[in-house]
């Protein structure tokens, strides 16, 4: 845990959670995927599971990866692999937010098919900055089966 945290702290923007915040998460219904280089955190990403009545819809918490290892598809890897692993929970969808000056995280989730759902104003703090709501809804597979065939 102590790895996730230093390296989310030495990401420029991104909040610093705390280790009750941190145990809250991996206690919880959470999703955490973690990318090692040389025996060192490359990058990690992490999704809560928000169990509604009727269906289970993952929310993106954070994305994170080490500056020297930007750029060569690990962010691309991490949330390809955080999806699958959302939708093998049973996760209808997957939601976020993202800064509007994040041009590359949007890209980024853009390329992956996520949609722009609408805004959140002033919703990031030092510095205060809009957020975009963004979501890619899981194909869902249906298999009818009609009465007495098999």
């Amino acid at each position: 845990m102590a790895a996730l945290q230093h390296l989310q702290a030495a990401t420029p923007g991104m909040p610093e959670w705390t280790q009750v915040h941190w145990l809250g998460l991996l206690s919880g219904d959470a999703i955490v995927v973690i990318a090692e280089a040389d025996a060192d955190v490359a990058g990690y990403a992490v999704a809560s599971l928000l169990r509604i009545p009727g269906e289970v819809v993952a929310e993106l918490e954070a994305i994170v990866v080490a500056s020297a290892h930007r750029r060569n598809g690990l962010g691309h890897g991490l949330l390809r692999y955080l999806l699958a692993e959302s939708q093998a929970a049973g996760a209808i969808r997957l939601m976020l937010e993202v800064r509007t000056g994040n041009g590359a995280a949007r890209a980024l989730y853009q390329g992956l098919g996520f949609q722009e759902e609408g805004l959140r104003r002033r919703y990031y703090r030092d510095p205060v900055e809009d957020a975009v709501l963004m979501s890619l809804q899981f194909p869902q597979e249906t298999v009818a089966v009609e009465k007495g065939q098999e």
